[in-house]
């Protein structure tokens, strides 16, 4: 693969390893080496165990794997909605000053409803220091269908919403697009699980790029082919810069 000429803001990224699948070159030290010759220079990260396990636990393992890194590595923080209130916020305040952004609050993995009151309960301590949340969403999941996020950039005007995976399928791109238009704090990610042919094409037509923030959700998925598929046919340069870095940076205020 070439390497990009744009300096790269991956805003989806994990460490770890999952369950039902092996994922190769997982260690920290990979995912670094792989990152730069990627052109990835900023990538926020957070740790498979929060959602599979434990988030408290994955928040601790982020921050460890990451403080001889900090130059590379921005900290995702991960809550889970089925905690008390009291457990919520304590788990708040101790991780908020060290997080650049919430990467990922994930429904299907934790099998808690988009639409919640455990996310509210969440949203309410977030909207008091706005930092960009993204969700996992896929409309074949009942947890995380992307539909629920209109309610919620309803509510919460003030927090920038990244639709995790813009849908994730046909059928919810539909929906995480129409979402998009309609609300001026809603964001696609560019992490297809699944990348159709012209997907991304269609979607910078119909949002445009300014819309739109790069994601690998590295080491899950191939990062090479998240990065490819802004190469093809009818994305511009012009197109390539917002989506790689630009919108990235004015979200996450990364000079």
């Amino acid at each position: 693969m070439v390497k990009s000429d744009i300096d790269i803001i991956d805003i989806h990224a994990h460490l770890g390893s999952y369950f039902q699948f092996p994922i190769r070159q997982n260690e920290i030290k990979e995912i670094i080496e792989i990152a730069e010759s990627y052109g990835i220079k900023k990538m926020c990260v957070s740790h498979l165990i929060a959602f599979l396990y434990d988030a408290k636990e994955g928040n601790s393992l982020t921050l460890s794997g990451i403080n001889d890194f900090k130059k590379l590595f921005l900290f995702g923080g991960v809550i889970d909605p089925r905690w008390s209130e009291t457990k919520i916020e304590t788990e708040y305040l101790n991780i908020n000053p060290k997080v650049s952004m919430w990467n990922e609050l994930h429904p299907a993995l934790h099998q808690y409803p988009i639409s919640g009151i455990g996310y509210k309960v969440i949203l309410d301590l977030i909207k008091k220091n706005p930092k960009p949340v993204l969700f996992h969403t896929d409309e074949s999941d009942q947890y995380s269908k992307p539909g629920q996020i209109e309610e919620l950039a309803k509510l919460y005007p003030e927090i920038p919403f990244i639709i995790g995976h813009s849908g994730n399928v046909i059928g919810g791109f539909e929906i995480a697009v129409e979402i998009v238009k309609k609300y001026d704090n809603a964001f696609l990610d560019s992490t297809f699980s699944r990348n159709y042919f012209g997907l991304m094409k269609w979607m910078i037509e119909e949002v445009g790029a300014e819309k739109i923030l790069f994601g690998s959700d590295m080491p899950f998925l191939n990062g090479a082919a998240q990065i490819g598929k802004l190469y093809e046919a009818g994305v511009t340069d012009n197109d390539r810069q917002k989506i790689f870095h630009d919108n990235a940076a004015k979200l996450l205020q990364i000079n």
